[in-house]
């Protein structure tokens, strides 16, 4: 309360001394007036709170204009910034396999391939709400309300607080809107004829008085891609390997008798006659399970946004903006895989080696079996509020100049998430359990008199269509998560002229910081008992808050000198106070030099750093079915290498001598393989901040001699230590048998007879660091012709580092240009307009990427780079594939009506970026990048303006 009363005070204190300063001014003669003149003219440039008519900046920021971004055949804002070249792959944006959690269906953003909840997404230099993991949602604004975005690709912590790590995202929506547009979008991929996409907008703003506003309506729709409608996709391992990755788990019952041998039921068979299963044959038996699968998730949209303002004074304004956003997402995989840690009852009237039907001696059987009448099918309603409000302006002091604003805002996410597929385990184990034909015909539970009422016995070997609607009621459970987040926060700002200096005029920001972050998770009663075959989540909730103070302050040096034309500095410090571990101050230092005018030199260096998130801190435990790879697998584990501590760690453990490990099935796998048992993952509560240092240094050249050709070329290099890692499976047992740490050791245990790891657990910790360095090149030149005006652009960006060192003896790993690390990207457009008519051709470039071979390249062949030396770890396989490019191309004209048609193709020559093997999870959603275009898109936008 004390911290909430300080920073209420302050914004009072504030908001008065504001108002009082802009009513002296009035009284004043001429003085409002150049106040008001100057600053209307200046602006908050993204990087910095300092306001000013100068849009050069020691921070290297990349924009995207409202024009530009109708150029593009996006329409959401994930899209859009996920071809920007210093963007890391989008991962869960597009992904199907991440199905039970509270992202499925968004879109997300990570700077650097740094992280989703290392990039700061702001709206109007505002904080935009995230999930209970960090991330920021970008589907949850409208496109069509966007002036421009600033890309800061830069640390700014000093300037806006906690995740600036990686860089900044600003949204900039529109302002002084006049009159009223219309837009229409519709498209899809040519060939497949899928993912239909429609958006409609309109916007409507005017200014009455003193009095002005900007409102928007959007509704889109975006339908799923299906993985069997994709080569790449139809199979688990792509096109090249269709029996491979495939499931034993499919229709039809698969069993296991008591002497270790597997049968499987012939098509059409009858499941009660084992006369009608014929021996497991894995070349012909293993099942697809990706048909079921969505490749890419569907989605619908519907926004209203608002904003005002309302000048009640010359000098004094007051500004609203609220945002109602609904994004519904499905997403679907295969039906589930029933068989682990359950029997089909020796006494059961579907149990062909049963009591009932003939065997002296009958058994119980082990069965593995894909129950694909009820696909698990999730559908994640996300609801998204945003009102924020305040008051803003300006006043004199003599000669100096100073703006104020006072401001708070409310950020709420809630969601539902719907899911069906999923089965009750005590309603199972009485449906597997024993059974019998009663007098009526009927198949009942339990026993002849003591019929179980209620149950109703699954017929769990039968074949697609045996499974009757009674069946699956009574065992089958439909699941429902809620879930939200809300983020509350308050500022007060205070800017403006320090003193004149012989080379300009100082200034100086500074400001107060409010927010309170708070977030849950619930998921329905009957999940939460760990009943349900649904991945057991805990509930959780959480919150914090913060308190912070900045200060920033800009110092021109030397102005119109020889060999310095411009030279000034910008320091700025940050201090911010969190409930859950204290304090952190971090601190950048700018400087911009212009020997001559066509040449700016800029560089900065700031200490950045991420808070944990309330799932990070709160968000319990839940249950995971990991791949991992065994260290003591005498074939594929680190004992095959011959590792002397492996060998030695494996054999105190009392782990055999021939072991190898199992896939659920029991047979010997080779290589990385699922959990045959739930592994846990989990929160945890004692977490530190990540710190980072960003620097970097770079040129803008504007010759003059070349009118329109604008080049910049950055470094930059980023250190994050004390990193927030969700340490894998395989950490946890090659941190005990190949470092010897004994705590890793208590993290799991084995199973007593089959020797296979289970009960294995692993937290969150802070624990390593992160490095990368690189180089942007931006450069833009437009020049005219008799034929029309041209506009050519490119923005690369090239890794030179990408480094993660987990600690605690783990060799660093070398990542960059490694699946899914790009070495470069690139986009370079070349834009047309003459009269009426205008064009666009647009090339997006992605660069060759390695993977590694073992365990998943199944022709020896495709491991090109057999001899590959990797720094500290020695010769380890890889596969190397190619570069890929994208071209786009979009022709518009604009009618006299004030109408503009575009018609336009993204990816005109249907190119596939190329498969990948060594993937997490190693299943079809991961296979193909995300990244990568889906196919040649065909759409059409209309525009129509209209006057009021």
């Amino acid at each position: 309360m004390k911290h909430k009363t300080r920073v209420a005070s302050a914004i009072a204190v504030a908001l008065m001394a504001g108002m009082l300063q802009a009513q002296a001014q009035d009284a004043s003669q001429g003085q409002g007036s150049a106040a008001t003149t100057k600053q209307l003219q200046a602006i908050t440039v993204t990087g910095s709170r300092i306001r000013s008519v100068d849009l050069e900046t020691a921070q290297p920021v990349f924009s995207i204009n409202h024009d530009e971004i109708q150029k593009q055949g996006f329409t959401n804002v994930g899209d859009i910034l996920s071809h920007i070249s210093a963007v890391g792959a989008p991962g869960y944006s597009k992904s199907a396999a991440l199905v039970s959690n509270t992202y499925a269906g968004g879109s997300y953003i990570e700077l650097r391939g740094l992280g989703f909840a290392r990039t700061l997404v702001l709206v109007d230099g505002r904080r935009w709400g995230t999930n209970a993991d960090g991330f920021t949602d970008l589907d949850t604004i409208p496109s069509s309300i966007i002036e421009r975005i600033d890309v800061l690709k830069d640390g700014a912590s000093a300037i806006y607080g906690s995740d600036a790590i990686a860089g900044v995202v600003n949204i900039i929506t529109r302002s002084n809107f006049h009159g009223v547009e219309v837009n229409a979008y519709a498209g899809q991929f040519a060939g497949h004829n899928d993912n239909t996409t429609q958006q409609y907008d309109i916007t409507v703003g005017n200014r009455v008085g003193k009095f002005s506003y900007i409102a928007n309506a959007t509704y889109s729709k975006e339908d799923p891609i299906w993985a069997k409608d994709r080569d790449y996709s139809r199979y688990p391992r792509g096109p090249y390997y269709p029996n491979s990755g495939l499931s034993p788990f499919g229709p039809g019952g698969l069993i296991t008798d008591s002497k270790g041998d597997m049968y499987k039921l012939n098509a059409g068979g009858n499941p009660l006659n084992f006369a009608d299963y014929h021996a497991y044959d894995l070349a012909k038996d293993n099942y697809n399970a990706d048909q079921q699968m969505t490749l890419m998730p569907g989605s619908e949209r519907k926004s209203l946004f608002g904003k005002a303002r309302y000048e009640i004074t010359d000098n004094v304004s007051g500004f609203m903006d609220v945002n109602l956003m609904q994004r519904i997402s499905t997403v679907q995989i295969s039906g589930y895989p029933l068989g682990n840690g359950l029997s089909l009852d020796k006494d059961s009237y579907y149990n062909p080696l049963g009591s009932q039907h003939g065997y002296a001696d009958p058994q119980d059987i082990h069965f593995m079996r894909r129950m694909g009448e009820i696909p698990r099918l999730t559908k994640n309603t996300n609801n998204t509020y945003r009102i924020g409000t305040g008051l803003e302006g300006v006043f004199d002091v003599g000669s100096r100049h100073f703006n104020w604003d006072v401001s708070a805002y409310m950020n709420k996410n809630q969601g539902e998430i719907y899911g069906t597929g999923n089965y009750s385990i005590p309603n199972l184990k009485n449906a597997l359990g024993p059974s019998f034909l009663d007098q009526d015909g009927k198949v009942k539970c339990g026993t002849p008199g003591h019929a179980m009422a209620g149950c109703v016995p699954m017929n769990i070997l039968g074949n697609p269509g045996d499974i009757t609607p009674d069946m699956l009621d009574y065992a089958s459970v439909l699941t429902n998560a809620r879930y939200g987040t809300q983020t509350t926060g308050f500022a007060a700002n205070l800017g403006g002229d320090v003193v004149e200096l012989p080379a300009g005029t100082m200034q100086f920001a500074t400001g107060l910081e409010h927010r309170r972050e708070s977030g849950y998770y619930r998921p329905d009663s009957f999940s939460a008992t760990g009943n349900s075959t649904d991945l057991s989540n805990e509930p959780f909730s959480g919150s914090y808050q913060v308190d912070e103070a900045y200060a920033e302050l800009n110092v021109p040096v030397l102005a119109n000198l020889p060999g310095a034309q411009r030279l000034s500095v910008d320091l700025a410090t940050r201090f911010s106070h969190y409930s859950t571990f204290g304090n952190t101050t971090n601190s950048k230092f700018g400087l911009e030099w212009k020997p001559v005018d066509d040449l700016l030199v800029r560089g900065s260096i700031g200490q950045g750093f991420r808070s944990p998130t309330i799932s990070d801190l709160y968000g319990g435990q839940s249950a995971t079915f990991d791949y991992y790879s065994d260290p003591c697998d005498v074939k594929t584990g680190a004992v095959a290498t011959g590792n002397p501590t492996a060998i030695a760690n494996c054999k105190a453990a009392g782990v055999g001598p021939n072991f190898r490990q199992t896939d659920a099935s029991g047979k010997p796998v080779g290589g990385p393989n699922q959990s045959a048992t739930e592994f846990t993952a989990g929160s945890n509560p004692n977490l530190q901040p990540e710190t980072s240092l960003s620097k970097t240094l770079g040129l803008v050249y504007s010759p003059s001699y070349v009118r329109g050709l604008n080049i910049s070329l950055d470094w930059y290099s980023v250190r994050i230590n004390n990193l927030i890692s969700a340490i894998s499976s395989d950490d946890v047992l090659d941190d005990c048998y190949l470092r010897g740490i004994q705590s890793a050791c208590g993290q799991f245990s084995r199973d007593p007879k089959t020797q296979q790891v289970i009960g294995l657990v692993h937290t969150l910790t802070n624990r390593g660091k992160l490095e990368t360095e690189g180089y942007d090149l931006g450069v833009s030149y437009g020049f005219g012709t008799p034929i029309g005006n041209f506009v050519f652009r490119t923005d690369a960006n090239y890794v030179s580092k990408f480094n993660l060192d987990q600690g605690d003896g783990h060799p660093i790993q070398y990542q960059n240009g490694m699946y899914p690390n790009w070495r470069m990207r690139n986009n370079s457009s070349l834009d047309w307009s003459h009269g009426d008519f205008a064009a666009t051709w647009t090339i997006r470039y992605y660069s060759g990427l390695k993977e590694s071979c073992v365990g998943y390249i199944l022709d020896t062949q495709a491991c090109n780079l057999p001899d590959y030396q990797s720094p500290g770890v020695g010769i380890t396989p890889m596969r190397r594939v190619g570069a890929v490019a994208f071209n786009d191309l979009q022709v518009r004209w604009t009618a006299p009506w004030k109408g503009t048609i575009a018609l336009g193709v993204n990816n005109v020559f249907d190119r596939m970026g190329p498969l990948f093997y060594d993937a997490p999870n190693n299943n079809s959603a991961y296979v193909y990048n995300p990244s990568y275009d889906y196919g040649r898109f065909v759409y059409l936008r209309y525009n129509q303006k209209f006057d009021l």
